[in-house]
């Protein structure tokens, strides 16, 4: 049976507020995008980057058919805050699925926003662009992260065995997905 999609936000929830990701956003992505805590979990991203280069990733990005980013903002009685970036990518139209990513600045994490984000994000998916399947992968030790997907409707799909390699050491990589509840 597929597992329905993401409920929706609670009320005590921190709420959030998706825009579509533009090159006006690069301050903030830079504000985590060298950080090593942040970016342990992402094989891809394991040095130093460049304003001027992380500038050459967003616009392509933004022109991207197969890629869906977002700046995640929190409005709440502190005031407007920047979050971290969730998207969509490796877009797949004829089978609609996507590849999630999510990332939430070391300032902002354990306040519930991470899950607050993805929960959005599916809506988008599952509602807006009508994908079918959304699926991730997140190292087998992040178990953190898994917790958080699985509360959010996700399942196991498998492992991928030393998928990753981050510092010279090998990691395993566990997929994970969520269905469209079926009409």
């Amino acid at each position: 049976m597929p597992t329905p999609p993401a409920p929706p936000a609670a009320s005590d929830a921190p709420r959030v507020r998706l825009e579509p990701l533009t090159p006006a956003h690069l301050p903030h992505v830079m504000t985590w995008v060298n950080d090593r805590e942040v970016m342990q979990y992402f094989a891809n991203r394991q040095s130093d980057i460049s304003e001027a280069d992380e500038r050459r990733y967003l616009e392509e990005l933004a022109r991207s058919p197969n890629d869906r980013v977002y700046s995640v903002f929190t409005d709440g009685p502190e005031g407007e805050g920047y979050v971290g970036q969730v998207g969509l990518n490796q877009i797949y139209w004829p089978a609609r699925n996507a590849r999630l990513f999510a990332v939430v600045r070391r300032e902002r994490q354990g306040q519930g926003l991470g899950t607050a984000s993805v929960r959005a994000l599916m809506r988008v998916a599952f509602g807006e662009l009508g994908l079918r399947k959304v699926w991730l992968i997140v190292r087998k030790d992040n178990r953190s992260a898994q917790s958080m997907y699985l509360r959010l409707g996700f399942d196991f799909e498998g492992v991928l065995r030393e998928e990753y390699c981050v510092g010279g050491r090998f990691y395993d990589m566990v997929r994970m997905a969520s269905l469209a509840a079926r009409p």
